[in-house]
């Protein structure tokens, strides 16, 4: 027992391991309802530990602290049922191996440079994490959901500073109050004349005005919430169904049960008059846009046009989109995750493939040259999609929107180019029943406040299992159904609550003077040791 106590006392930095893990959504439970204050300290004992270690060090700790707080905040991503097993677990290790990678590199570069430039720790820090995030957002394996700032979705008031800076900013705010607080800690923190230990720090004064600034958006953002204070009127009225459709039953031999349940949610809705019925992804898994363009529906395609033109509302819902590519003489067809409208006449009139599909889930990355990747994957549903080349604005009863499929919410860059594009309201469709976790439903749900809150419009989301909800433009959940219970949602949009916000015209500028920040410390580091490794051989 005392080599375990003495062996923490000197591994304290895998506190930050645990703390990650509340950070994050976790359990619906009360006590952990407060998981957003624990994201604000999470970082400060391993900040504390690598300050004047040796490189190996730095990164050693880092990723052991790293690779313990993913996989016990984000391991739900190996919930695949029956599909989590052998070769899919090797996937999912991988993922997050990934995920570690990427936490480990912005602990050690950050402490690399600033170890030159002592003076700008404080801002060092939060940069180099918001570059290296950026990174970790771009490329094939792109999965920006860890993202430190969607720890903060529930404090509505500060999250509205989102609509300037996107949520890299929050991120940026919230690493370097860990950061100070590592700091103030290591300067003798409360332990004595803690007063006099803030004032030493040569961060006092930007803690003040950090302080300020966060104090002033906060402010402005809580004034406009108070003058929007939670009443609603109806432009456009919605119903979302929720389904809970298993993932893993044989959708072919269960589609018509499924069906029948997606038509008698519907038919209640109807009691709510809505202008528009949204299904979620994989409601349906027929090739409907495709079988109607080519004059071949089945009996079940025909069956949901017919509903739509019933009861004379548009649907929208997922369907699997079919591509083609011609190679000589030969047609090759390719499978696509799409959102298909259905006008209140029943025709098909617009498809949304997916642009953003998630690596090793629904495509495999180099498959060509590495097909034994694919092989130990083998088995697992939608395996080989192939992308939607562009984003696709629909429009119904003169509002336009755009369509988000899974987890393209997590991606800010495609919505800020959906309101650019004139999107009125955004409406995520997805099937999280695959999680099998109050967490991974909720971490996937608490991007989507952000996403209202940087572009100023209203986001729904359907999801097949939950988490579904209508969210107005500053982040608010005006309802919601709770996770795993069938029903429907009837939601009512106020567009005069819409507005255009600093992020959607400016975009990531934030994150580019961060990253440019970062740039000019290390060119000038690599500069120095470029001319220093010339003097040497000169004087050699």
């Amino acid at each position: 027992m005392n080599k375990i106590i003495a062996f923490f006392k000197t591994h304290y930095y895998l506190l930050t391991s645990l703390l990650m893990f509340f950070s994050f959504p976790s359990y619906e439970a009360l006590p952990f309802r407060l998981f957003p204050l624990f994201a604000w300290v999470a970082l400060v004992p391993l900040f504390n530990y690598v300050r004047g270690k040796g490189a190996r060090e730095v990164y050693t700790s880092s990723f052991i602290a790293g690779l313990i707080g993913n996989f016990l905040a984000f391991e739900w991503i190996g919930n695949f049922g029956a599909a989590a097993t052998g070769g899919y677990t090797v996937i999912v290790a991988f993922l997050i191996s990934i995920l570690t990678v990427y936490f480990s590199i912005k602990i050690a570069l950050a402490e690399f440079i600033s170890r030159r430039f002592e003076s700008l720790r404080v801002l060092v820090f939060p940069s180099v994490w918001v570059a290296v995030d950026w990174i970790a957002s771009i490329g094939f394996l792109a999965y920006p959901l860890p993202f430190w700032g969607y720890s903060q979705y529930p404090f509505i008031p500060f999250i509205q500073m989102a609509s300037l800076t996107g949520v890299m900013g929050i991120t940026f705010v919230v690493i370097l109050f860990n950061y100070l607080l590592a700091e103030f800690f290591a300067a003798g923190g409360f332990a004595k004349r803690p007063v006099r230990n803030i004032l030493r720090m040569r961060e006092a004064r930007r803690i003040a005005i950090l302080g300020a600034f966060v104090l002033v958006v906060s402010a402005c953002g809580g004034g406009l919430l108070y003058v929007n204070n939670g009443r609603t009127g109806r432009d456009l009225r919605v119903a979302m169904i929720q389904s809970c459709i298993s993932p893993w039953e044989n959708w072919s031999v269960n589609r018509f049960r499924y069906l029948a349940e997606l038509k008698r949610q519907t038919g209640m809705s109807m009691g709510d008059n809505p202008d528009l019925i949204i299904w979620s992804e994989s409601a349906t898994l027929e090739t409907i846009s495709y079988d109607y363009e080519t004059g071949n529906l089945n009996e079940f395609e025909m069956e949901v046009l017919s509903l739509a033109r019933n009861y004379e509302r548009p649907i929208l819902t997922g369907e699997i989109g079919v591509t083609e590519e011609t190679s000589g003489p030969f047609i090759n067809r390719y499978p696509q995750n799409n959102a298909v409208l259905i006008d209140r006449s029943g025709e098909v009139v617009k498809t949304y493939a997916k642009i953003h599909l998630v690596p090793f889930g629904e495509w495999f990355p180099y498959e060509k040259w590495l097909p034994f990747v694919k092989r130990i994957a083998a088995g697992f549903w939608g395996s080989s999609f192939v992308p939607g080349d562009r984003p696709v604005l629909f429009e119904v009863e003169g509002r336009r929107f755009g369509v988000l499929v899974c987890y393209e919410g997590i991606f800010h860059r495609l919505c800020r180019e959906y309101r650019r594009m004139g999107a009125d309201y955004f409406i995520n469709i997805t099937n999280d029943g695959w999680t099998d976790t109050y967490r991974g439903h909720m971490q996937h749900f608490s991007a989507s406040i952000f996403r209202a809150v940087e572009n100023g419009v209203w986001y729904l989301r359907a999801g097949n299992t939950g988490y579904t909800a209508s969210i107005d433009p500053f982040g608010r959940v005006r309802k919601s159904i709770p996770i795993l219970k069938r029903g429907y949602l009837a939601a009512d949009l106020d567009f005069s609550l819409n507005r255009r916000t600093v992020y959607t015209i400016i975009g990531d500028l934030f994150l580019y003077i961060a990253m440019a920040f970062v740039a000019v410390l290390a060119l000038i580091i690599a500069g120095e040791r470029v001319r220093a490794r010339r003097g040497k051989s000169t004087r050699e």
